[in-house]
């Protein structure tokens, strides 16, 4: 009971750190949301009376106040344009958000587990180096440099698939091989250091003794690999929730990399403190059931 309080509380306070960081430092970086609504030829009395509406006249620390009031209450608060509910808002976007991420990760697993196993079989031969060849190279791409290059050559060159919008298989495919890529090269070079370690340790020798065939072995080494796998994955859910964003926004994509993206050009802080009150939560509960899952294939991982 005690290890769940101590998790639970350690989640909490993330999410509120997170929280109170970007609260802070998008009020404090250079800018004016009533000057963007207004334009620059608003006069002081238009611009104090907007300023006025949205609490903004108030000191930081009794915005604050007002700020962790609403989410005690649930309340992400209303768009500085437009005031649109905040919470409305984001239901409306994340729906592709999170399937473009489900399916990134999902493909990610299944491509990156499997070839680091085969990787790791076949050491020193030529699928293993050609596999460490081009999972050296996917890495070497990050997102922001990846996408373009994937639409100027399928997209541009190759004319084959479409370069924005979301809706179709087609509009999903380059987004999500732009998160494919690097994450399944991450994955596979794990399995394979991790397969390599096990494949040589007393156990594996002492069960291949007893007769046990060689792809039942295998699988008994991908169920104690596991747990190290789905930590990596926990550690690049961060890298891939951004990941997503920066994707969403070069392919404009209506999810939430997009709301954010056009949050922080019009300095509307409820969009972004609601994006990250999103992200920051999410993180936390996928981390978590992904710690809780690697109790069941292995108690030992439990921490303390």
């Amino acid at each position: 009971m005690s290890k769940i309080f101590n998790k639970t509380l350690y989640a909490l306070l993330t999410i509120f750190v997170a929280l109170t960081t970007i609260f802070f430092v998008i009020r404090l970086s250079p800018g004016d949301p009533v000057e963007t609504v207004l334009g620059q030829k608003a006069t002081q009395a238009e611009i104090s009376k907007l300023r006025n509406q949205l609490g903004l006249n108030l000191s930081l620390m009794s915005q604050y106040k007002v700020y962790l009031k609403g989410l005690s209450q649930g309340d992400l608060g209303k768009t500085i344009f437009g005031a649109k509910d905040v919470k409305g808002l984001l239901k409306e976007r994340m729906k592709p958000t999170i399937t473009l991420a489900t399916i990134s990760v999902t493909m990610s697993a299944f491509i990156g587990i499997f070839l680091g196993m085969w990787a790791g079989v076949k050491k020193n031969k030529g699928f293993d180096k050609f596999s460490r060849l081009i999972s050296l190279f996917a890495l070497s791409f990050p997102i922001f440099s990846l996408a373009p290059l994937l639409v100027l050559i399928f997209s541009i060159k190759l004319n084959l698939l479409p370069v924005s919008e979301w809706g179709t298989l087609k509009h999903a495919i380059l987004p999500i091989i732009t998160l494919v890529i690097p994450l399944s090269a991450v994955l596979m070079r794990v399995t394979r250091n991790k397969y390599l370690e096990e494949v040589h340790s007393q156990w594996v020798m002492v069960t291949r003794s007893k007769g046990l065939d060689e792809v039942a072995i295998l699988l008994r080494i991908l169920k104690v690999c596991l747990p190290t796998i789905l930590n990596i994955v926990a550690i690049q859910l961060s890298v891939v929730i951004a990941g997503t964003m920066i994707t969403e926004t070069i392919f404009d994509i209506p999810g939430m990399g997009s709301l954010l993206f056009d949050g922080i050009q019009n300095r509307d802080y409820p969009i972004v403190q609601g994006v990250i009150v999103y992200s920051t939560v999410t993180y936390m509960v996928i981390y978590f059931l992904i710690d809780f899952i690697n109790e069941r294939i292995d108690p030992r991982t439990a921490s303390e």
